[in-house]
């Protein structure tokens, strides 16, 4: 990758490319006005296909002959509301086999799912098959992770998870799930051990579920990290060629134009830039969410933001919604602007070294 220019990345998904009319003397257009390289085809969502294995394999084809890199995107695990269309509805209910997460009090937490050996062996079949048709990427999407968001510990409080915690840390056995938050105070042996547990999923799906031969990657959320089971550190130690889509928030108007929108973008954006430890396998989260929340004008801005922050693969998403024509035509006015400022902007110092938090967090 030439790190002075942009690559830009799209998701949509499969049926578009073989049911949609306009597909290819529209959208693809559009595509390659914006400069779009990679395309990531959502064959898989919630434990399901949303297509045939065959489908994925014909779209896949057709793209590839437009002069498109063809990779996957899923939806493994949810993140406890609806991630796809935006509305209120709750997303696609899950496979039976699989289990809720539970949060602290107690409670189940809807469309999100906690690790096992049943969700493991689902998605490892899936993804064999994704190899099988010539997949070689795999990134996992809104989401892979143990907690919501938010400063305070999270995970998964199902009575499997801790009878996992006490037999690994007997020293915290029969300890209840409020004493657990309660004493998890930053520094403290049960965060950390807590933390590791919450972590140690999240590694253990992604060891498990991937094929060997291929390359996962996985979104970060805004401000995500260990407390809600997402240790980059841990991943890359795993899969030192994974792909990381750094956490930005902000994906409508309202609180994109907050005076503390851009520092709160960057500072996640760059924490977590600090411990991938390279921008090649960095990611943007240019998001309008629901489509349409945040402005054509804005999107672009946000693009802007982002190419500072020392991104240059910038990833576009609109849900499983197609962005609108204006949205395109948006970045193409733009493009030139924007090679300039990814070719004039000096890219970061990436050393592994973590970035502390010094404000508070803003959605």
């Amino acid at each position: 990758m030439n790190c002075t220019t942009l690559n830009f990345h799209y998701d949509f998904l499969t049926s578009l490319v073989l049911n949609d009319p306009e597909f290819f003397t529209k959208k693809v257009p559009f595509m390659k006005a914006v400069g779009v390289r990679t395309v990531w085809l959502d064959n898989y969502i919630y434990g399901e296909w949303q297509n045939t294995p065959e489908e994925a394999s014909r779209a896949k084809a057709m793209l590839e002959d437009e002069g498109f890199e063809v990779q996957a995107i899923c939806v493994p695990l949810g993140h406890g509301g609806n991630a796809l269309m935006g509305g209120d509805e709750d997303d696609p209910s899950l496979p039976p086999e699989f289990r809720n997460r539970i949060d602290v009090y107690g409670n189940r937490m809807g469309t999100t799912t906690c690790v096992d050996d049943a969700v493991i062996k689902n998605y490892r079949k899936a993804f064999e098959i994704h190899k099988e048709i010539g997949f070689t990427q795999i990134f996992h999407d809104d989401d892979l992770r143990m907690g919501s968001w938010g400063p305070h510990l999270q995970g998964c409080y199902c009575d499997r998870c801790l009878a996992r915690f006490y037999q690994q840390y007997p020293q915290f056995d029969g300890m209840s799930r409020g004493d657990i938050l309660r004493l998890g105070t930053p520094g403290s042996e049960v965060r950390d051990a807590w933390e590791t547990i919450q972590c140690d999923s999240i590694r253990r799906f992604l060891r498990e579920s991937t094929p060997e031969g291929m390359t996962p990657g996985i979104m970060v959320m805004h401000n995500g990290d260990r407390r809600h089971g997402i240790d980059i550190t841990g991943i890359k130690e795993d899969f030192p060629n994974a792909l990381f889509r750094v956490g930005e928030s902000h994906f409508g108007d309202a609180g994109f134009t907050q005076p503390m929108a851009r520092p709160a973008l960057e500072q996640s954006a760059r924490k977590h830039l600090a411990l991938i430890g390279s921008v090649e396998n960095a990611f943007s989260e240019t998001t309008t969410y629901p489509v349409g929340a945040l402005s054509p004008e804005n999107f672009v801005e946000k693009i802007r933001w982002e190419i500072g922050c020392g991104l240059r693969n910038i990833f576009l998403m609109s849900g499983n919604i197609f962005l609108p024509d204006a949205y395109w035509e948006a970045i193409v006015a733009a493009r030139d602007e924007l090679e300039h400022l990814a070719a004039s902007t000096p890219l970061p110092v990436l050393d592994g070294t973590p970035i502390a938090e010094d404000f508070v967090w803003h959605e």
